[in-house]
């Protein structure tokens, strides 16, 4: 059975029976276990909705990147929650057979074993009875470590090249995958290839990168007036969770917020919606959402923000 099993691995029968399995091994977790909203879920949505109609939230479209609402939301969409599961247990199954093609780069024994605990593992079927970019992460990773283990072992141009433009599909998926660009410089270490194809290979990987990445970078700006992959929200989520999730910040909580409330009064209460809907700055403070995040965020701070001669603007 071990022997038969072995034979499989690295054979495209082999690689059609794991996938099949996995859907099964699925199939049978899905009677159990529901699918369910993930991490960030309603972000994406969100983003899915502004792709294709007006920006309400445009610090959303600048901090999230475009791959997982383009999939979750047509899945949705188009196909419902029955459909939308089906997709998830597509990735289940594509991420299994990926990374048992990985190990079996390294012996037949080691892709049948990384295949058995994977489809074993229940915690990993699971993870992928929830809708999020984890789970589009997780089958985008496993697709591109196979093509740099590949790549490294039977090096290329063309093989690099791909690496290249697994590394930024990574990114499109979430944007601190832009750090993977640095295995671009792996076919500098592969002392087998002569210098002008390592030079070569490092090249090719890093101009895919820029390829794809660069015209996504003007698409940001010609949109938002904003040239850059993705903005980054890491600084903002303190005070988003502060702002929104808590509402610990008042006007009265302290010298900044004091500084803040100052700001909101003339700068956006009397502005629209805010001036129509006859929005206060206690009630600004006490129900504050993502909307007024945003304008919290991409006007005020604008505001504040000393310009080059040194002054604040007025």
């Amino acid at each position: 059975m071990l022997g038969r099993g072995e034979r499989l691995v690295g054979t495209r029968r082999g690689a059609l029976s794991l996938f099949v399995a996995a859907l099964a091994v699925y199939g049978l977790e899905s009677l159990a276990v529901p699918l369910r909203p993930g991490r960030d879920f309603g972000t994406y949505l969100e983003y899915y909705d502004q792709l294709f109609h007006g920006v309400a939230l445009p610090m959303l479209m600048l901090y999230r990147m475009p791959a997982a609402p383009l999939v979750i939301g047509p899945s949705l969409d188009f196909l419902g929650a029955a459909g939308t599961q089906v997709v998830m247990g597509l990735l289940y199954a594509l991420t299994i057979t990926a990374w048992a093609a990985v190990a079996a780069e390294f012996g037949r024994r080691a892709g049948l074993a990384a295949a058995v605990a994977l489809l074993l593992f229940p915690g990993f079927g699971v993870f992928f009875h929830a809708v999020s970019s984890d789970q589009i992460f997780a089958a985008g990773f496993a697709l591109w470590s196979l093509a740099l283990v590949r790549a490294a072992l039977r090096p290329s141009v063309w093989g690099f090249a791909l690496v290249g433009v697994g590394v930024a599909g990574l990114t499109l998926i979430r944007p601190g995958n832009q750090v993977l660009v640095v295995f671009a410089l792996v076919p500098l270490v592969l002392v087998r290839l002569p210098w002008r194809r390592r030079l070569a290979a490092t090249a090719a990987c890093g101009a895919c990168v820029v390829a794809v990445l660069g015209p996504w970078s003007v698409y940001n700006g010609v949109r938002f007036d904003d040239y850059t992959v993705a903005r980054g929200a890491n600084a903002f989520l303190p005070f988003y969770r502060a702002f929104v999730q808590d509402h610990v910040i008042t006007p009265d909580a302290g010298p900044a917020s004091r500084e803040l409330a100052a700001a909101v009064q003339p700068q956006l209460l009397t502005r629209e919606p805010y001036r129509s809907y006859g929005v206060t700055l206690d009630s600004f403070f006490e129900k504050a959402d993502a909307r007024m995040f945003e304008d919290v965020v991409n006007h005020l701070l604008e505001w504040t923000r000393p310009p080059k001669g040194g002054k604040r603007n007025a």
